[in-house]
């Protein structure tokens, strides 16, 4: 029997170990803002807080992973006529497309912060880009987590070519991961 016990116990020790180091942390809250330029000045708004998986410790970047969405219907300008048509079929289809994905593959430390890789998708269209981020952590030992960074509208068929507005739309996100 005691072969039995000195062999379970590293091995319990062992996974127990395991599973608390590979635990998820959750996005508990943040935001999300756009801003695009247009014939008559600036469109900003917002969508809902990013929701979703944020794995990140500084001192290990290598295991660092992130699998964020945002609900594309909760898109807001406070203009109900422009929300309206822009979660239509012509912009985001939210009917059939709910939500914005992003899945990282990579996360690297650069000379500015940190930068995520992997793929956007929204609506049916799947790129693979470079996300920018700041991670601060915070005293409680949750994460702040900021990224800026700049989407073409046409690349994912988020409307058409229109003199009225520019293709390329400013993101800021801000997320605290615990």
């Amino acid at each position: 029997m005691r072969p039995i016990f000195n062999i379970t116990l590293p091995l319990l020790f062992s996974l127990v170990t395991i599973l608390t180091f590979a635990q998820t942390s959750n996005i508990v809250s943040g935001s999300t803002k756009f801003s695009v330029k247009f014939v008559m000045g600036t469109c900003e708004g917002t969508f809902d807080a990013p929701r979703g998986a944020a794995n990140f410790d500084e001192k290990n970047i290598s295991a660092a992973s992130f699998d964020i969405k945002i609900s594309a219907a909760s898109f807001n300008t406070n203009s109900n006529a422009r929300d309206k048509d822009l979660k239509s079929e012509k912009y985001f289809y939210v009917e059939k497309y709910p939500d914005i994905h992003f899945k990282s593959s990579k996360v690297e430390e650069n000379s500015d912060g940190f930068q995520a890789i992997g793929t956007l998708t929204m609506r049916d269209v799947t790129k693979t880009v470079t996300l920018p981020f700041q991670a601060k952590k915070n005293a409680d030992g949750t994460y702040q987590l900021s990224s800026t960074f700049d989407v073409n509208r046409l690349d994912y068929k988020i409307g058409e070519k229109n003199w009225k507005m520019k293709d390329i739309v400013t993101v800021k996100m801000q997320a605290i991961a615990k």
